[in-house]
């Protein structure tokens, strides 16, 4: 080992796990040893952040453009890390002696090391979830509804990490406990999805919609359809293959999906489970669901406004369905969810009221969280609607950012409206709008002059940094 181990560690180490072997760790990462392992056993975990990693754990150093794995190999030694996994050649004083493997990619060496650890979990229900917006909202309904049929273990992706680093590290936290798991991914440029499926290895895969987010890459919907089309493509044979009903580019994910099994969701009764959103009711919200193969109807009130969350939870439903639960459970499961961070978020600052959806914003998105706004609005009440850029949208960012602006008006008619960013510039001009450069520009213009008991939306895209308003 890279460090001097006292008698607890050597106990410790005896009672855990191999995750893998030394001839696995080189047979999946590929590479040479420049430090070759000189005791037998293997690694204890994989990590690839020196501020988390356990002893006994493969450091991997991955290369990055705000930071350097590589600068922390002997943070991860003095750690206990059980051995380095490096992209470069590096000096042993760096290494301390801990076994050390030298790989073309480190963070291609991790994926891989995670595409075989998901391997040892053949009887695992795992459900892969993509599309352009409402995909972290859609992962936590469809844990809060498979946590009905197996409570305490279903693993779902932390966050938001569903991208090349995030999706490896989340299938590295499987355990034997683990009934299930709920994996996100997300794509900003073509093929990532498709990379990301073949690590996932999805029984359940689901397109939860498709929309206007980064069309500098995906160029039209069409282009979004196909890159999202790669998740039901990936299913397993037979697997299941859930879509919306009345999507965009549906033929592409139809053609996708293949001879494997499909279920719908949408509004249309033809939707093989479809959603009625009902509105505000009894300090909650209403809606209905509809299974068509069976007739069977529920009604729940929970605690998510706005039709676009209706239809995450006919997709959540879906998906619930596939797996064999009963209304009753699914309902039971809806009615329980939480969105993490600044997702739908009703908060207290500065006395006053703020609807705070200031996490990520595409023409989709947001017109969905103005709807909700004017939805939730008291009559009579003091509104501001603060809206940051959208960004990523390509030749389609002007007519985007424009045209939100003029839905703005039309559903919050009595409501001051301002936006933040220079997408929003031309736009804003056009109408009379004040636009702010920046978000610390708008904070010093705008918190001084708000009036108790006033009603404020934020909604931007999540590097716009809108959630500053109310920080603390």
């Amino acid at each position: 080992m890279c460090a001097k181990l006292d008698k607890a560690w050597n106990v410790i180490m005896s009672n855990r796990e191999v995750f893998f072997s030394w001839q696995e760790l080189r047979d999946c990462c590929g590479g040479t040893w420049l430090t070759e392992p000189t005791s037998d056993g293997g690694i204890y975990g994989v990590c690839d952040d020196s501020r988390t990693i356990t002893p006994g754990a493969l450091f991997v150093a991955i290369p990055g453009d705000l930071s350097d794995g590589h600068k922390y190999l002997a943070t991860a030694v003095a750690k206990g890390a059980g051995a380095l996994c490096v992209s470069r050649e590096v000096k042993k004083e760096e290494t301390g002696g801990c076994p050390c493997l030298l790989v073309p990619d480190s963070l291609k060496a991790m994926q891989e090391l995670a595409r075989a650890y998901r391997h040892r979990f053949p009887q695992l229900t795992v459900l892969g979830i993509t599309g352009s917006c409402g995909k972290t909202s859609t992962k936590e309904m469809c844990y809060a509804v498979l946590s009905q049929r197996w409570p305490g273990a279903v693993l779902k992706t932390e966050g938001n990490t569903n991208n090349h680093f995030g999706v490896p590290r989340n299938l590295l936290r499987l355990t034997a406990d683990c009934q299930a798991a709920v994996i996100e991914m997300g794509s900003n440029h073509p093929g990532e999805i498709a990379s990301l499926v073949r690590l996932v290895e999805p029984g359940i895969a689901l397109v939860c919609n498709i929309g206007a987010a980064h069309l500098e890459a995906f160029h039209d919907l069409r282009g979004v359809a196909r890159e999202k089309s790669a998740i039901l493509a990936g299913c397993a044979p037979d697997g299941v293959a859930i879509y919306p009903h009345e999507a965009a580019g549906k033929d592409i994910l139809q053609a996708a999906a293949g001879s494997r099994r499909t279920l719908t969701f949408g509004l249309s009764p033809d939707a093989d489970v479809s959603c009625a959103y009902l509105g505000p009711r009894e300090g909650a919200f209403a809606l209905r669901l509809t299974w068509r193969a069976t007739g069977e109807c529920r009604e729940l009130l929970w605690n998510l406004g706005g039709a676009h969350q209706a239809l995450n939870a006919a997709a959540a439903a879906a998906v619930g369905y596939a797996c064999g639960l009963s209304p009753e459970e699914i309902v039971r499961g809806l009615q329980t969810v939480e969105l993490p961070g600044a997702r739908m978020k009703l908060q207290e600052a500065y006395g006053c009221h703020w609807a705070n959806d200031a996490y990520n914003s595409n023409p989709s998105s947001c017109s969905a969280s103005l709807d909700w706004f004017a939805e939730i609005l008291p009559p009579q009440s003091r509104a501001l609607v603060i809206l940051g850029d959208m960004l990523e949208l390509g030749e389609a960012s002007e007519s985007a950012h424009r045209e939100i602006l003029d839905h703005a008006r039309q559903v919050l008619p009595g409501a001051e409206i301002v936006t933040v960013g220079p997408h929003f510039l031309g736009s804003s001009a056009e109408r009379g709008i004040v636009n702010y450069p920046n978000v610390q520009i708008a904070k010093e213009e705008i918190l001084p002059n708000l009036q108790p008991g006033e009603w404020i939306l934020l909604k931007g895209s999540n590097s716009i940094g809108l959630a500053k308003f109310i920080a603390r």
